[in-house]
């Protein structure tokens, strides 16, 4: 028999997908080298974008928001699975302060396992891409001095497959974290706290803002891979048609 929502099992099986969500994040959201050297050339990209010009701070405070509230629902959800805890029910009352607040909703909604999905998938991608490109993996656009163009494993599919993963982890994010079944959206912060709304939506915005640019990204690093190797970029081009997606784009 299926279990129903709200049991304890359903509450610890959310809290083991959130730590698992807590893992894909640091390979969707954490750049797995250092910067290239000031000496490679990175001119050739043109002005510094968003992601080159924030990369060194904001991954940082990104991952330590996500891990607090991941931190927090995962403290919540142990709580509601042990009620007879002497310290469970003065836990749900200091994380559940507003009226609206609801924290037997915390079990897992389909929005929360469609943001779980994606958070998994983008992130085993970004990983695969960070393995496959090695140290010339780096958030800052550049070419190093040796660069070699990588044309297999997820760059035999698409030609920037770490971008397409990257815009479906963050997908993810923004369905874990905000929608219903999330700590902020049943906790009755999100409706009842301006600050909390204002600094939400800031931050969704900021989650957009950079997909945008990532995607933007994809004509530049083309123009200029294309430059840098020439015959072997349209080789490649030619068996690899699609930037992100097989067979739309």
């Amino acid at each position: 028999m299926a279990t129903p929502p709200g049991t304890p099992t359903v509450y610890l099986a959310k809290a083991l997908a959130l730590s698992l969500i807590m893992y894909a994040e640091s390979f969707a959201f954490y750049p797995p080298n250092n910067p290239p050297p000031k000496s490679d050339d990175r001119a050739k990209f043109g002005r510094a974008d968003l992601i080159t010009r924030t990369s060194s701070f904001v991954p940082h405070i990104g991952m330590a928001l996500y891990y607090t509230l991941h931190l927090v629902e995962i403290a919540a959800l142990v709580a509601l699975s042990y009620p007879a805890h002497s310290l469970s029910s003065p836990l749900i009352t200091h994380l559940f302060p507003f009226p609206s607040g609801a924290p037997s909703h915390l079990a897992p909604s389909p929005t929360f396992l469609l943001g779980f999905v994606l958070l998994c998938l983008g992130g085993a991608l970004r990983q695969a891409c960070y393995t496959t490109l090695g140290r010339f993996f780096t958030y800052q656009l550049g070419v190093f001095k040796d660069h070699k163009l990588v044309t297999w494993g997820p760059y035999a599919v698409v030609r920037h497959p770490s971008y397409a993963a990257f815009a479906m982890a963050a997908a993810g994010l923004l369905l874990v974290q905000f929608g219903p079944g999330s700590y902020l959206y049943e906790s009755g912060a999100l409706a009842e706290s301006g600050w909390v709304a204002a600094i939400a939506v800031g931050w969704v915005l900021w989650v957009l803002s950079v997909v945008v640019v990532s995607v933007m990204r994809v004509e530049k690093e083309d123009q200029v891979l294309k430059k840098e190797f020439e015959k072997e970029w349209e080789e490649w081009a030619h068996k690899t048609p699609y930037r992100l997606v097989p067979y739309l784009y």
